[in-house]
């Protein structure tokens, strides 16, 4: 699924594939070649989509976020030479939908809380599964998820 198997100690090590994919997918693409519309599709069905697994799995860095979004902003105000141009709508005004004067691009650090979220629910709702029992017996054996506290050594995922 394309999360590294060799955990390092810092999580900056741990998620720089990710920043690495996403300048990889921007660098194969000429933004002189990509009209507006070619770059929205770029960025929400390539760029926008490159972390979301991780992001059912763990809580990504806030600058990791930042910095990818940086990222999609620097593309999507670029000119055809490839030099960024003056960003004329606010992040929070491009995240608005289309209906609204946005462009619906994803906030990546909501989009994260809302899969982990996910995740969550299918803990506190599907108790009896094979994936919610393996849990339980990892990080709280002796209570319940809602009331589980933070253990010793708990890992990323959890």
């Amino acid at each position: 699924m394309g999360i590294p198997l060799d955990w390092g100690r810092s999580k900056w090590e741990m998620f720089s594939w990710i920043l690495a994919k996403v300048n990889a997918k921007l660098a194969g693409w000429k933004e002189r070649l990509l009209s507006k519309s070619g770059k929205e599709i770029l960025l929400k069905s390539v760029i926008q989509t490159l972390p979301q697994y991780a992001m059912s799995i763990f809580k990504l860095l806030l600058s990791l976020c930042r910095l990818i979004k940086r990222k999609i902003s620097a593309l999507w105000w670029s000119n055809n030479n490839g030099k960024s141009r003056i960003h004329w709508r606010n992040w929070t005004d491009l995240k608005l939908s289309k209906d609204s004067g946005g462009m619906r691009f994803r906030d990546l650090v909501n989009l994260n809380k809302a899969m982990l979220g996910k995740q969550a629910w299918h803990l506190f709702q599907q108790p009896t599964t094979i994936w919610s029992q393996l849990f339980k017996g990892l990080y709280f054996k002796n209570s319940y998820f809602q009331s589980a506290q933070l253990g010793y050594r708990p890992s990323w995922g959890w």
